[in-house]
């Protein structure tokens, strides 16, 4: 009799295995046709603008009628991010692919999830694969701007128009993510002679020795405000913090901001009327301002053109403003690969710019007053406010 009952409940569990969509006997779910694209909210700066270019690349591969259907997931944050990625990962069926942009490195344990389930993946942007091994082995490729010649290039500007040794320079960091990490990295090896700047023209460019610092400078001359998030507003009141009581004295002529939104909070805090004694020191103190990212705007100010509001910005006379800028159309590429190799199981390692972490790195270009215009009217270099 106990046979029997058994033999009946073995039955049941295999019918159920077979009756449930996606599942097998193993366990395992089937894979389904869907590729995930995750990434930051299509509203402002480089990732705002990386965003729109994927959407737009998506909407193109799902109108042609492939074999694989493509959905973008927005998140405003690492938090909306993860429940998205956990989201997905509960559905009946594995995606065909992902590929992600993530938040920030509070991300890297839901994506870890990605890699286990052997789920194709691209990294983009904002990579995890530094401080996760099994991300890095499993992924198919890590894309990004090469955060450590960005960090570099605004060493390298600044070294031009004048830096020497042991002078004050202020930092304003994006996040905890790598993405800020390497870039301020890069400004420091720059700076001791540790890194050489590659430009987007494969040129080197390295400091003299007489103008290398020591690791002491180093420790004893930047100063960093809180990170700020990639906010305009926390920009702002950083900032703000910062310039009250400074004289030309105390004001450091070098100011290092990790993104064009950052540069633009600045200059809109001193606009303003109640700033009149710091837009004073600023203006006699202050030599370099940097960002990064091609903002629009922060074109408007380098070109002195009327911004897209029709409000005059605020343009000071003697402070050289630079940005050094990766395209954010690169979203784009990410996503072609991905396809790629779905499709024709395309050999993504003949990308690799570094072979030994499986990543792909897009060089900046420093952009200023002499070239902002031809930044301006690309459209794969396209920002906005």
């Amino acid at each position: 009799m106990n046979k029997k009952i058994l033999i009946v409940l073995i039955a049941a569990v295999l019918l159920c295995g077979l009756l449930v969509p996606g599942a097998f006997a193993n366990g395992k779910k089937e894979v389904g046709n869907t590729v995930y694209v995750f990434g930051p909210t299509p509203d402002h700066g480089w990732t705002g603008s990386a965003a729109r270019f994927a959407q737009e690349k998506i909407d193109q591969l799902n109108a042609a009628g492939g074999k694989y259907r493509y959905v973008f997931r927005a998140a405003g944050g690492p938090d909306a991010q993860i429940q998205q990625i956990e989201a997905m990962l509960a559905e009946k069926q594995l995606p065909a692919g992902v590929v992600i942009q993530a938040s920030d490195n509070m991300v890297q344990a839901a994506v870890e999830k990605i890699a286990q389930a052997n789920i194709p993946l691209i990294l983009f942007d904002r990579l995890l694969d530094g401080t996760s091994p099994l991300i890095r082995q499993k992924m198919l490729i890590a894309m990004s701007a090469d955060n450590y010649a960005i960090g570099a290039g605004a060493a390298y500007y600044m070294v031009g128009k004048g830096l020497t040794p042991g002078e004050a320079i202020w930092e304003m960091p994006g996040d905890n993510s790598a993405v800020s990490v390497e870039r301020g990295t890069g400004f420091r090896e720059f700076l001791t002679g540790k890194r050489a700047f590659i430009d987007d023209q494969g040129q080197s460019h390295s400091i003299p020795d007489n103008m290398k610092w020591t690791d002491a400078q180093i420790q004893s001359s930047i100063t960093s405000s809180q990170v700020a998030n990639w906010s305009r507003d926390n920009a702002k009141q950083y900032f703000e913090s910062y310039v009250t009581g400074k004289t030309p004295d105390t004001m450091s002529k070098w100011l290092y901001t990790m993104d064009d939104e950052f540069a633009m909070g600045i200059l809109e805090l001193l606009q303003t009327p109640a700033k009149t004694a710091e837009n004073a020191v600023f203006e006699s103190t202050v030599k370099v301002l940097t960002g990064c990212g091609g903002l629009t705007a922060l074109y408007d100010v380098m070109g002195r053109t009327k911004a897209t509001a029709g409000n005059q910005l605020y343009q000071p006379d003697n402070v050289a403003i630079m940005s050094p800028t990766c395209r954010p159309g690169f979203f784009v590429d990410a996503i072609q690969l991905m396809d790629d190799y779905l499709v024709k199981n395309a050999d993504l390692s003949k990308y690799f710019t570094d072979k030994s972490t499986k990543r792909f790195q897009e060089p900046p270009h420093l952009v200023d007053t002499a070239s902002w215009a031809a930044n301006k009217t690309n459209p794969s270099w396209r920002g906005f406010d």
